[in-house]
């Protein structure tokens, strides 16, 4: 049943992290199609006229502040009825795993649990797939364990899923999303990290692997998705968000067709794939150039589970895009800001 099935049209501020980056910026500008005022907690409010404001967002409501730091984000969440937790520190340098472990938790220790003491409702709380994962398992659901990858992006993403789960249990209104690799058009030059195995592909004019896959989920979809969830008193709920299962073959036509040129499927095992991931953790650091190759990446990429995203679509009537239109878009715009 959609929000509009229900009868549900009421507009709410909503307080939104990580407004300067891909996905916190299209669900701005889709919480703000909408009818809802939008408030930003920024560190450099610059940023987000280069991301947010660069698609049509009005960014003049927003607090200069960290996620980290429980005096800014109190500020933040004064006045507002809702919140989207998009912020998250992403870093594949072992050296800052410590870092982002502190910055992620306290992050959401101060926005969620800030929330929750505040009253706000609902609390919405942007996860990933990698909380989930495990390898050799069939498909993504939402009520899947807390597992964690084996990088530390991974292993934040795992201990902030469970201070979020810890609030569900205790009957707070969060509702937890669990994106798949995130892609589509730039917000601004802003990209997900995934737009790089994209970038790579058309470079390498291939793509590497014989069972290997992405789960693909566009953007403006994973936005429209944050936006239906801005419905108070539904309580706790958890939804997939991974997108369609899209094989090397079917990577390879698509991306090729986008960028005008064939793209070969180079058939590397899976299991050396892996072994190259585990390399490049050891001498990533030390390349000239950056690359979205590393253990964690290998491991993801060829054991790729499909994801159970129906919960969604029974619930709150989401469609998404063909990822073919999602990975086109994906070129296009990796083109006008001269990635390619």
């Amino acid at each position: 049943m959609t929000r509009h099935e229900t009868g549900y049209s009421a507009t709410v501020k909503v307080l939104i992290t990580g407004g300067t980056g891909f996905v916190g910026a299209w669900t701005a500008k889709a919480a703000q199609d909408a009818g809802h005022q939008v408030r930003f907690l920024v560190r450099n409010a610059g940023r987000l006229e280069t991301s947010a404001g660069d698609i049509g967002v009005d960014i003049s409501d927003h607090v200069i502040g960290d996620i980290a730091d429980a005096s800014s984000t109190k500020t933040a969440l004064e006045g507002c009825d809702a919140v989207i937790h998009c912020a998250a520190m992403v870093s594949t340098d072992p050296d800052r795993t410590d870092e982002m472990l502190h910055t992620n938790l306290e992050g959401a220790r101060n926005i969620l649990g800030g929330a929750v003491a505040a009253g706000l409702d609902p609390i919405v709380h942007v996860s990933s797939f990698t909380a989930l994962f495990r390898p050799d398992l069939d498909t993504l659901h939402a009520d899947l364990p807390v597992v964690g990858g084996s990088d530390g992006y991974g292993r934040s993403k795992a201990a902030v899923e469970a201070y979020a789960r810890g609030l569900q249990d205790a009957g707070a209104p969060v509702a937890i999303t669990y994106p798949g690799m995130v892609l589509g058009p730039p917000a601004g030059e802003q990209f997900g990290e995934a737009a790089e195995g994209v970038e790579a592909s058309v470079k390498m004019r291939g793509v590497p692997g014989r069972s290997a896959a992405w789960i693909v989920i566009d953007v403006r979809d994973l936005a429209d998705l944050h936006v239906a969830l801005l419905e108070p008193g539904r309580g706790p709920r958890r939804y997939m968000a991974g997108g369609a299962r899209v094989p090397v073959d079917q990577l390879a036509k698509s991306i090729g067709a986008a960028a005008g040129q064939t793209l070969f499927v180079y058939p590397v095992p899976d299991v050396a794939l892996r072994s190259v991931g585990r390399v490049f953790d050891l001498i990533g650091g030390y390349l000239p150039f950056d690359t979205p190759i590393d253990s964690a990446a290998m491991q993801y990429y060829t054991q790729m589970p499909e994801s159970d995203d129906s919960p969604s679509v029974r619930d709150l009537g989401m469609p998404q895009r063909d990822p073919a239109e999602t990975l086109a878009d994906t070129v296009e715009g990796l083109r006008r800001v001269g990635r390619l």
